[in-house]
């Protein structure tokens, strides 16, 4: 059989916001690189990660089987770039896009002159003034920053960077309940050609039994978080073992 190989995405991307500011997420990127580590029990493992600690673990050796390849980055821009290199130099017998991905970047600073009742409920009028700078001054009475959407680099790696291997997406909601959670999942999973897609709310990962859902087309399966990297690794393997 020929090696297996890997790819994992894991941490959170921050944006500038100005020279000495960004905005970022919560998020730590430990479930990544827990399931990197699972994975070099099978085969070779890029990881990307934004978070500094594990590269240096990855660096001083995990000792385990397989290499594991680490990777930096930090803002949006730097994770598309390296992925776009790795997709068009090897193949990947599965992918695990668990970074959280902001959706947004800045795209300019303004003080806030004035606001208005719109005239439909929810719309505001803003009169603002443009003051993006190198640093932000901070005396405006009120500031708001222009966020522009970000590429969804889940839905690159079918088309355009045609992966055929397994593709396992990863989605955090809010405030919603579990059927709608579940419905919301599988319908984002089908859109990106994903087997697979880990989906919660900040409830289940704060709570006193954080755990996921593991979605495919044969349904739903709970999974706690401490056995949530073995429990993907175990599934990667079992479909890889029978063909996909």
């Amino acid at each position: 059989m020929k090696p297996l190989r890997f790819l994992i995405t894991a941490g959170n991307t921050r944006e500038r916001i100005d020279d000495v500011r960004d905005w970022g997420n919560i998020f730590t990127g430990n479930t990544g690189f827990d399931i990197a580590k699972a994975m070099a029990e099978h085969g070779e493992v890029d990881l990307l990660t934004s978070n500094r600690e594990h590269l240096t673990a990855v660096r001083a050796g995990l000792g385990l089987p397989h290499v594991v390849n680490g990777i930096a980055y930090t803002r949006h821009a730097e994770l598309l770039g390296a992925l776009e290199a790795l997709m068009s130099t090897h193949h990947y017998d599965a992918v695990f896009m668990t970074a959280a991905v902001a959706d947004y970047k800045p795209a300019g600073a303004f003080s806030v002159l004035e606001r208005a009742a719109g005239p439909l409920p929810g719309e505001e009028i803003w009169r603002v003034r443009d003051v993006q700078a190198g640093k932000v001054k901070g005396n405006h009475p009120t500031i708001a920053f222009l966020g522009e959407p970000t590429a969804k680099i889940i839905d690159l790696f079918r088309t355009p960077w045609n992966h055929r291997g397994l593709l396992f997406k990863f989605k955090l909601e809010v405030g919603v309940e579990q059927g709608e959670l579940i419905r919301i999942g599988q319908a984002s999973r089908k859109a990106s050609g994903a087997e697979y897609l880990v989906a919660n709310t900040l409830d289940m990962v704060r709570g006193a039994e954080p755990g996921a859902y593991l979605l495919s087309d044969g349904g739903e399966e709970f999974v706690i978080r401490p056995r949530l990297a073995e429990r993907l690794a175990a599934v990667a393997m079992e479909r890889l073992a029978a063909g996909k």
